[in-house]
């Protein structure tokens, strides 16, 4: 069980309420969690994924692989329709499937591994290379991950950030859109989503997910004073 809140004096009543209630022992604080490492100080929270991500290159062979600056390459346009060579579908879903758990502590893969996991079914050499260009990424920035601030209310900076890409998908020219929010620096909420249809979609997409952003933008600027500092 996991228990987190702001007040020392109320988490430890808590948990003596439920040792009265249950057998469980106390494991101070939390460093590690299903594959999450979790590191903790005056300063704020630091959460990353750094020996998973050692396993998922070692799992398909890319301990020694050669890093590069980018998950995903801009000149490129992947297809279901894609004419190379078929790969083993179980093993393509397996590195999807692995990198989709990474996203937890690295949204900066979240577009890459969203766009190559619509080929589960239809998996072929272009895009398990493209696939394995992103452990090539996390191999040269292995021990990043996100760092939340101790927040008070004369630091608390919120920023968003959104684009799009307007009919950017090949199989069915669906726009594509995203949004990433942090405080302090410390990002806590990213949204990767593809249109559901194109009907007017080159004249509603921006303002449509322009609209989605200001949603944990307001949420958070109503409750940013709650915070515990």
């Amino acid at each position: 069980m996991l228990i987190r809140g702001s007040e020392l004096g109320m988490i430890q009543e808590f948990k003596d309420e439920m040792k009265k209630m249950f057998e469980m022992p106390n494991l101070g604080m939390m460093n590690y969690f299903l594959g999450i490492e979790v590191m903790q100080s005056n300063h704020g929270i630091f959460t990353c994924q750094k020996k998973y991500a050692l396993d998922i290159l070692k799992r398909f062979k890319m301990q020694d692989c050669k890093p590069v600056g980018t998950p995903m390459t801009t000149s490129i346009k992947l297809s279901k329709d894609d004419e190379s060579e078929k790969v083993d579908e179980g093993l393509y879903r397996g590195l999807i499937g692995s990198l989709q758990y990474l996203i937890a502590s690295r949204p900066d893969i979240l577009f890459a591994v969203s766009i190559l996991s619509r080929f589960m079914h239809s998996s072929r050499e272009t895009h398990f290379i493209a696939a394995k260009r992103i452990l090539r990424y996390i191999k040269g920035i292995i021990d990043l991950g996100i760092f939340c601030p101790r927040l008070s209310e004369r630091t608390v900076e919120l920023r968003g950030y959104t684009n799009s890409d307007l009919g950017g998908c090949v199989d069915d020219s669906r726009s594509i859109s995203g949004y990433l929010f942090s405080l302090n620096s410390g990002v806590f909420t990213w949204s990767f989503k593809e249109a559901r249809d194109n009907s007017s979609i080159h004249s509603r997409s921006r303002v449509h997910y322009c609209c989605l952003c200001c949603q944990p933008n307001n949420l958070v600027e109503e409750n940013v004073k709650g915070f515990g500092t």
